[in-house]
């Protein structure tokens, strides 16, 4: 339970963006919001101290539909859970922070390294204006890696194909963080029946929508052409496809004037990027599956399942 609440806590880490509206000197905190966002920038600031953990969660939703190009001839059910790791390159714990002309002007630099969502420690910028307050950017949570599991259901035939189904009712393994729920569905269609190949082949893709707490809520789409070959009760595969995720951040700006309204403010991120995967699948007894596959794109991961052939 405690990794299970590590791996979760850095989207309770999205929260801190909403720091950066707050850690800007006095003169700037006298605008109103919406001058502050268009002068100061503040948006592209929490984008880009959000990404590396965004991807994360974008990259791992798309992972694992499938251990097999085949489809098999007769009714079959697999029913299990893929658990998936992606890892965060190092570089992506800090990033380059590029301050607005209006704070250049009073004396801060005008860009510095510091934490992103999944970094150490914030930097603390200064001014060379001695009126002017330190500024202290948010820091990360730390984390090397995000870990998540799904379980999964695929049946079939029909006409060549499976149906797979997956995801994960509203469960909440951290107060700060809230609920994380995701749920969706995919195909997967042989193609070897149309071609003379000593190889199974299948299209395979999906799509599911995800929310974490109140915070993120995004969906997904992948689509991969997957080939594999069985050696007994080992088979190997290897894939190439293309995927997609829209993810939403959003949160409340409260001013600290109590005359200002509070905002609702909404960061979108969006991805577009090839994947490459290989990996293999041990079938025990033509019933208990174990898998295994690695993931080559924005970020690796790893996936590892375990699963039931009724």
């Amino acid at each position: 339970m405690k990794r299970i609440r590590q791996t979760f806590a850095f989207a309770g880490g999205i929260l801190l963006a909403a720091m950066l509206f707050a850690i800007l000197p006095s003169p700037a905190k006298a605008q109103d919001l919406g001058g502050l966002l268009e002068q100061l920038g503040v948006k592209e600031l929490a984008r880009d101290y959000l990404r590396p953990g965004v991807d994360a969660v974008g990259y791992s939703i798309n992972s694992g539909y499938s251990h097999t190009a085949r489809v098999d001839s007769v009714f079959h059910i697999w029913v299990g859970a893929k658990l998936i790791s992606t890892y965060i390159p190092e570089a992506d714990r800090v990033f380059t922070a590029r301050l607005p002309a209006l704070l250049v002007s009073q004396g801060y630099p005008s860009e510095f390294q510091t934490a992103t969502v999944v970094g150490g420690e914030g930097t603390t910028v200064v001014s060379d204006q001695p009126s002017n307050p330190p500024i202290q950017f948010p820091g990360g949570t730390g984390l090397s890696a995000f870990v998540m599991a799904m379980p999964q259901l695929s049946f079939g035939p029909l006409l060549g194909t499976d149906i797979i189904l997956r995801g994960l009712p509203p469960s909440r393994f951290d107060d700060k963080v809230g609920k994380f729920s995701f749920y969706g569905g995919g195909l997967k269609h042989e193609m070897t029946h149309y071609l003379d190949v000593p190889f199974d082949l299948a299209v395979v893709a999906g799509y599911q929508v995800f929310e974490i707490g109140d915070v993120v809520d995004g969906s997904s789409a992948a689509g991969m052409l997957q080939a594999s070959t069985a050696f007994g009760g080992l088979t190997v595969f290897g894939g190439v496809g293309y995927e997609s995720y829209d993810i939403d951040v959003s949160y409340t700006y409260v001013p600290e004037d109590p005359a200002l309204p509070s905002e609702l403010i909404t960061l979108n991120f969006a991805r577009r990027n090839l994947r490459f995967a290989v990996g293999g699948a041990l079938s025990l007894f033509s019933l208990i599956d174990l898998t295994a596959e690695y993931s080559f794109g924005i970020q690796d991961n790893l996936s590892v399942g375990f699963g039931l052939t009724l």
